[in-house]
């Protein structure tokens, strides 16, 4: 039964505060950075075709080239982000390390969701000779063919032809040769990757749930999990283990470590995974104080392991 059959079952027999608990075994299967996530449509890597059934089990290896006509992807960079590939579009990755993954927008479009930067890591995305580094959790955007780089969320610094800029959320510039200069956009508009971006976020954080409940059902990280990503069969993705805390996407989403996964919102409906709907994501400060009241170390949740609380703007 897969996870979307699953949860309208679950709902329909009363069992909404039900989750999926994914067997220990399965669970410990983890993932490194270029490992493709998930597909749909026309996929290829290198020339070669992957299919959906082939989703966690491909890896891009340093100068492996990620190509989209009909189709999306994603690809997960360091535990908590992921690169979002639109359709008709191509990445490469240039380095495929833990510490600071390194990838380029070749052509087409791409979004880049991070739920968690470590303080010593970097995540940098090249586009048209452009060198962006990610300094903040956030979501970014990148289109290629009009060599745009926005960020809905978040700060980034741009490098490009001896030029250097920092820009913070709503802001975006265009590489045309020019000096580099930052407008303003709108965050609130959204268009079909963004989309497609917030509902894999969605079914990110269902996964969340049930593999946090494996890890604590098995005894938290002493039974040799650590944090990063840990393969869910259920929803047929990696899922991100913060290791301590609980964690907000941009996307409003909260990602929770073992430890806290009992302060899990126990509801699910309208498809929307661990949180009811999107309605109850922009009222996310009650949902967060209604875990600050039940918590025994409530200052986790405002930031324990760096908790993100950043607006999180649509596009």
């Amino acid at each position: 039964m897969n996870a979307k059959r699953w949860l309208q079952w679950a709902g329909g027999l009363g069992l909404a505060g039900a989750s999926l608990i994914v067997p220990a075994a399965q669970a410990a299967r983890m993932a490194i950075p270029g490992t493709v996530n998930y597909v749909e449509g026309q996929v290829s890597v290198n020339g070669s075709t992957i299919g959906t059934q082939q989703s966690g089990s491909v890896t891009l290896e340093n100068d492996q080239v990620l190509t989209t006509a009909q189709g999306k992807a994603e690809i997960l960079l360091s535990p908590g982000a992921y690169l979002r590939v639109g359709g008709n579009s191509e990445v490469r990755m240039l380095n495929a390390g833990l510490a600071d993954p390194r990838i380029e927008v070749v052509r087409g479009e791409a979004i880049l969701e991070v739920d968690y930067r470590p303080k010593m890591a970097g995540i940098d995305v090249m586009e048209r000779g452009a060198d962006t580094a990610i300094l903040k959790e956030g979501l970014y955007k990148f289109d290629s063919d009009e060599g745009r780089v926005e960020v809905i969320d978040g700060k980034a610094a741009v490098t490009f032809n001896g030029q250097s800029k920092e820009m913070g959320k709503g802001k975006e510039l265009v590489l045309n040769g020019a000096p580099l200069k930052t407008v303003s956009f709108d965050p609130k508009a959204e268009d079909d990757l963004y989309r497609w971006s917030d509902v894999r976020a969605s079914y990110e954080a269902e996964a969340n749930v049930g593999s946090a409940q494996t890890v604590y059902a098995a005894g938290g990280w002493g039974m040799g999990y650590g944090p990063g990503w840990f393969w869910n069969p259920y929803f047929s993705t990696y899922a991100w283990l913060p290791g301590d805390g609980f964690f907000y996407s941009p996307f409003g989403y909260p990602f929770f470590s073992p430890g806290y996964v009992i302060y899990a919102p126990r509801f699910y409906g309208g498809g929307r995974g661990v949180i009811a709907a999107r309605g109850v994501v922009a009222g996310r400060a009650n949902v967060a104080s209604s875990f600050r009241a039940s918590a025994p170390a409530a200052a986790h949740f405002s930031g324990g392991g760096g908790g993100f609380h950043g607006g999180g703007g649509r596009r």
